[in-house]
């Protein structure tokens, strides 16, 4: 088996089949960016796929990301779960066509390097292309943050080639669109719910990084009920597209980062921050993913952003807290039990051998 180191090396080029752009997934954007990680380091040439060794350092520079403990974690997080994480390549009923990811992840803990492997069924949609394929840079996706965002854009970049004139209108019907992006039908059951989850955080992300610039979007309605979205898109010219990799972009504070990784909009995220502060914020984050534990809550994103507004953590903070201090008070009362009886104990045989209880007390360690 053939080991490939992967490190950062630019301009990296990411190449999908469109038939896999078109398949149904949904991966987290910490699954997105390690797969896109690997990709970028698959050659035209090659005839098959090797097992890429990933140093998380290297990965960090690559997404521009601090490389501290959190960072390993979430990338071996990440790994792991691409292993059970499959890609629907056909939703015609006579014909089930799924795949796997990753057949092989291995990661020695401590070392700051992963080992993964491409399963050997996405051969056709990632090696060799020649035709029916689309490509793209990928520093034009490195500053994304939202899920949702590197799908879109590269729904959207599937066009670019047939319109030499630099712009184009693709049209999604909504339902299509929401299977495509793997959203189940119990989640932003409000439209509202996911323009601000879904499509505004993308056609911002989308607008400030890359060639494209998303001038207009439309929504079509059959009654009062949403149902196709249309992306007015102009491809930006190569010089200009290539200046907004360039330009890095201002470093959001953590807490941010962690409400638009959840399904908020950085605008949102900022003015949450600003308005709630960020103890508030993490403890409703708190509380949401322990109600998310119990399996009472559907639509996550919706429920944190009641939360936060609400501060339904504020109560569920206090009870925990007087938990760990009732739980702390009793622990303390059993070892202060249990030193009374050894000390009981000790004055028992103390007696009977006739001595001092200090010659059976242990010996205070130095």
């Amino acid at each position: 088996m053939k080991l490939k180191v992967v490190k950062n090396t630019s301009p990296q080029v990411i190449r999908k089949s469109n038939e896999l752009i078109e398949a149904r997934y949904r991966l987290s954007i910490w699954e997105q960016r390690l797969i896109l990680t690997l990709l970028a380091n698959i050659t035209k040439q090659d005839a098959d796929f090797k097992r890429y060794h990933v140093r998380v350092a290297d990965f960090a520079g690559m997404w521009q990301l601090d490389s501290d403990n959190s960072l390993y974690e979430k990338v071996q997080d990440a790994a792991d779960s691409l292993v059970g994480k499959t890609v629907q390549l056909s939703d015609d009923p006579s014909v089930s066509e799924t795949v796997s990811w990753l057949s092989y992840v291995r990661y020695k803990r401590g070392s700051g390097e992963i080992e993964m492997e491409f399963h050997s069924s996405l051969k056709p949609y990632l090696l060799q292309l020649q035709k029916h394929f689309t490509q793209y840079q990928l520093g034009h996706v490195v500053n994304f943050k939202n899920q949702y965002s590197i799908r879109i854009y590269e729904l959207l970049k599937m066009e670019v080639f047939k319109h030499p004139d630099g712009s184009f209108v693709k049209d999604f019907k909504y339902d299509d669109l929401r299977a495509l992006l793997g959203i189940t039908d119990d989640e932003y059951t409000l439209f509202g719910n996911f323009k601000m989850r879904v499509i505004s955080p993308a056609i911002a992300e989308i607008c400030s990084h890359t060639d494209l610039n998303i001038e207009e979007v439309r929504y079509g309605k059959t009654g009062r009920k949403v149902t196709d979205i249309t992306f007015v898109v102009k491809i930006r010219p190569v010089v200009e597209a290539l200046q907004l990799q360039m330009e890095a972009p201002p470093k959001e504070h953590p807490i941010v980062d962690l409400l638009t990784s959840l399904g908020f909009a950085v605008e949102t995220a900022r003015k949450y921050k600003t308005r709630f502060g960020v103890k508030r914020i993490e403890r409703n984050i708190g509380y949401a993913k322990a109600k998310q534990e119990t399996g009472l809550v559907k639509d996550f994103p919706s429920f944190l952003n009641a939360a936060i507004t609400e501060d339904m953590g504020g109560a569920w903070e206090v009870a925990q807290t007087k938990e760990v201090e009732v739980k702390t008070a009793k622990q303390a009362q059993a070892a202060k039990r249990e030193e009374q009886a050894e000390l009981a104990h000790l004055q028992k045989m103390a007696e009977m051998a006739g001595v001092p209880l200090d010659v059976l007390r242990p010996k205070a360690k130095s």
